[in-house]
């Protein structure tokens, strides 16, 4: 182009005479004529050396045009694979999901709470991927009558299907609220049933596996070639980000207030979907905070199967790895977690906490798995009414400190409550010399509160060559939350939690820590309720309570030793369901799941005892020794029951169909499963009155469990030396030993 300007300013500088006007104009065409001719030389030139560039790009998009305006172009070429987050949504907004509809179908509209509340099963169309539309559904609902309300986008858990109540629940809080049913395998009920349902369409949003991990291409993937896009949930990615689409465009929603939640593999999808740039607040629950292949010197059971190398560890790192999405927040997160918790083990939601530089909080509890208490569970409802509607304000993160120099050479665990407004009802601390997150006992002081404001308690360890790890939760008064039909409702309590405080083996002993061995017969007398154990006791049929104690150094069983219990039968020829766990999240095989049935022949308080021998697993196998047991439950004989026949009959029957020719051992026997068992009635039980709840208990299951249990404890056997909890040990059948 300039060479032809050139030539033309030149021609008019060197023949500027009136004469010459008929050549200058036949040149003027002349060279208009010929630059036209070059111009589309070039352009064909180009054209040819830049085919198959160009062909790539309309084949797989290009690292940076990877979306379209149309179908979901499909990578073939692994050069044209994103490397980075920032590659992998480059375009999203602006080339696919502006010229992409949702194409909104509401099949049905019905009204809850006397017409509160309005629910709608909406379809919405995620895209085209290989010539098949993908469309998701869910429930979309709202206060009657209500605009501009925040919207939230509610995410549920692993092969769970939505609910009417995951979104109701959160529109009787006053919010307007998507929750979109992510299995396409299962039909739904209630009002939606009949109606259209996810469909993936090309698409298999369960996991593809093979050598490639999460990146492995099979016909069912968005791109032909192992990509970060091939990962299960890429797809549910696109879904959340459509349906912020959705609300953006509902009268009943403020576009500028969108929050994101979900528990177990919904958290890990509210993780992946919160660096969405109109995200306004996120609470991943139980999920969501990766780290599953990063091995630490100290910590153990924190990490999982997958195994990537080189390039494409790399790649990982850099596009699914979920600290990598923690680093790219940029809206207000409030991690919920709960300490034994197997998907999101609390030393990873610490680290991916460290990686967020935006306004955040973490909320926990002790010796919880998967489940939290109300305290700690109000905290996203909480959250919320703080980032999205203004309505609250959080209180910061308590600081904490372990003091370790110390003459007696036992440490000092302090937390230092945050200014706020909120009237300080009670402080929790523990701290634990487990290194295993999944499986490690938390132990509750008795806290001291300071002159200078600190409450603190001792922290006696069994060994110093553990680390040391305390936290504690501060419980605040809030304003009774008033929303009818909802399970916060009167909800008056809320659980802060500290930091986290660390002390590795080589900073106990470098200070002088001493070791403190204990051991104790008396497990639980449940003077304190169930501060020590998680579950409930308010479902008469289905009840059940487990702990993690028994698996704590100071409390482990004796060889040769009986677990005693008393026990108030309401009536009398009652059962009771009593399960150990020998390894925690072992296969899924049920080798590792020990059980039986106990019967409690009188009215009242009833005193049982049982040995290992009276225990067994669903090959018939008995109980070794008591010393690797991880978790002890204790159950309604129909929640056991209902257990044997379904989930352990299943896997264990699975097991010895493929094992029995290669490994007589396996055969199936389930043992004695009562024909008929019955419920437990509360009328026989009193109320607690103040009692209880002046000592702060104030649930109904503290109040049940003191009524129901007393005594936990080791009678007999001999204490010898045992290897340390996390330490496994192979387990030994001992009819097969004799």
């Amino acid at each position: 182009m300039h060479r032809f300007l050139t030539i033309e300013s030149i021609a008019v500088k060197q023949n500027n005479s009136t004469d010459i006007m008929p050549v200058i104009i036949m040149s003027f065409f002349v060279i208009r004529f010929a630059r036209a001719a070059c111009m589309i030389a070039t352009g064909l030139l180009a054209l040819c050396l830049l085919s198959p560039f160009i062909a790539a790009e309309n084949n797989a998009g290009g690292s940076h045009e990877i979306w379209g305006k149309g179908e979901v172009l499909r990578i073939t070429d692994p050069q044209q694979v994103p490397g980075t987050l920032e590659e992998i949504w480059d375009g999203y907004e602006k080339d696919y999901d502006a010229n992409n509809p949702l194409e909104v179908k509401v099949h049905k509209t019905w009204e809850v709470d006397g017409g509160a509340i309005v629910v709608n099963w909406v379809q919405m169309t995620l895209g085209t991927f290989q010539g098949k539309k993908s469309i998701v559904c869910g429930y979309w609902a709202y206060p009657k009558g209500v605009h501009k309300l925040p919207g939230l986008v509610v995410f549920h858990g692993g092969p769970q299907t939505a609910s009417e109540n995951g979104a109701v629940n959160w529109a009787r809080l006053g919010y307007a609220v998507f929750h979109p049913n992510h299995n396409d395998k299962a039909a739904m009920g209630g009002e939606a049933q009949g109606l259209p349902n996810t469909d993936w369409g090309a698409l298999n949003a369960w996991g593809a596996k093979g050598p490639d991990g999460p990146f492995q291409a099979d016909e069912t993937t968005i791109d032909a070639v192992p990509s970060p896009r091939n990962d299960w949930q890429f797809a549910r990615q696109i879904s959340g980000r459509r349906i912020i689409s959705f609300l953006q465009q509902q009268p009943q929603v403020d576009p500028t207030r969108i929050g994101v939640r979900g528990h177990s593999t919904g958290g890990s999808l509210t993780t992946l979907v919160s660096i969405d740039p109109r995200v306004t607040a996120a609470v991943p629950s139980v999920g969501g905070v990766g780290g599953f292949m990063d091995a630490h010197p100290v910590i153990t059971g924190n990490t999982r199967h997958l195994r990537l190398d080189g390039e494409r560890r790399a790649l990982f790192d850099e596009t699914l790895e979920m600290r990598t999405f923690w680093k790219k927040m940029h809206a207000p997160v409030l991690l919920l977690g709960a300490s034994n918790d197997f998907n999101a083990p609390d030393w990873n939601c610490l680290e991916a906490l460290k990686q967020a530089g935006v306004d955040k909080r973490y909320t926990t509890c002790a010796n919880y798995n998967h489940a939290f208490p109300p305290e700690t569970m109000v905290a996203d409802y909480l959250w919320f009414q703080d980032k999205l509607k203004g309505q609250f304000s959080y209180p910061a993160t308590p600081k904490a400190e372990l003091v370790l120099d110390r003459a007696d050479g036992v440490p000092v665990f302090k937390v230092t409550p945050p200014q706020t407004k909120l009237k300080l009802k009670r402080v929790e601390m523990f701290y634990t010399d487990g290194r295993n997150p999944l499986t490690r006992f938390w132990i509750t002081g008795d806290p001291t509160h300071n002159a200078d404001g600190r409450w603190e308690i001792p922290c006696p360890v069994i060994y110093t060559d553990e680390p040391l790890t305390a936290f504690a939760n501060l419980i605040y008064e809030i304003d009774p939350i008033q929303a009818p039909h909802h399970k916060y409702n009167g909800q008056s309590e809320m659980a802060v939690s500290s930091d986290y405080a660390y002390a590795s083996p080589e900073d106990l002993q470098a200070a002088g820590v001493k070791a403190s061995p204990s051991r104790k017969r008396m497990i639980d007398d449940f003077s304190a309720g169930l501060r020590d154990w998680g579950g409930n006791l308010s479902n008469g049929h289905w009840w059940q309570i487990d702990t993690r104690k028994v698996s704590d150094p100071r409390y482990l069983g004796p060889k040769g030793a009986e677990l005693a219990v008393e026990i108030n039968s309401p009536v009398a020829g009652q059962k009771v369901g009593v399960l150990l766990e020998r390894n925690f999240m072992e296969a899924n095989n049920r080798e590792q799941v020990f059980y039986a049935f106990i019967d409690l022949p009188k009215q009242g308080w009833n005193t049982v005892r049982i040995k290992t021998g009276d225990l067994h697993n669903p090959f018939g196998w008995p109980l070794d020794d008591w010393h690797k047991i991880s978790r002890l439950a204790l159950m309604s004989a129909a929640r056991l029951k209902n257990q044997i026949e379904g989930d352990y009959a299943q896997r264990a029957g699975e097991v010895t169909k493929r094992m029995a020719e290669s490994d007589p051992k396996y055969k199936l026997k389930l043992g004695a499963v009562p024909d008929k068992v019955s419920g437990w009635s509360e009328d026989y039980y009193q109320d607690g009155g103040d009692e209880y709840t002046k000592f702060n208990m104030m649930t109904k299951d503290d109040v049940l469990a003191r009524q129901r249990f007393r005594n936990l404890r080791w009678e007999s056997g001999e204490y010898v030396e045992r290897s340390k909890p996390y330490v496994k040990e192979v387990y030994q059948n001992p009819v097969a030993n004799k």
